[in-house]
């Protein structure tokens, strides 16, 4: 998998847990979070993804530091019961991701541009 790929799949994963989520329906909730999200954060969002883009200069100690939580985050959640989507809404845990989420896509918006994100996704 190249840099580029693991790159774009961070930002898939991120687009799968930010707040926007809440907006869709109940059905897209629950496949976004509880199927892709389940899948992508263990993979995208693992010590070896996150030091490879930290190493490129992709991401830096802030983003890095932060996904690294958000796994974290992660793991605890889906420990603690089977999840629906009106307990997804409800739930401190999850604002939490949803924070985390969008504080992360912030500082990648910070740190580039759409066009050098798009370019970043070629490597």
């Amino acid at each position: 998998m190249t840099i580029g790929e693991s790159f774009e799949l961070l930002l898939e994963t991120l687009k799968h847990s930010n707040s926007n989520v809440l907006t869709l329906s109940d059905e897209l909730i629950e496949y976004y979070l509880l199927e892709e999200f389940a899948i992508e954060a263990p993979a995208y969002l693992s010590k070896f993804t996150l030091d490879r883009l930290s190493n490129e200069g992709i991401i830096d100690e802030e983003i890095l530091g932060k996904c690294r939580e958000l796994q974290s985050v992660y793991f605890l959640v889906d420990q603690i019961k089977v999840w629906d989507s009106p307990s997804i809404k409800k739930s401190s845990e999850w604002n939490e991701i949803f924070s985390l989420s969008d504080q992360i896509c912030e500082l990648i918006h910070k740190k580039w541009t759409d066009e050098e994100i798009e370019y970043l996704k070629t490597l």
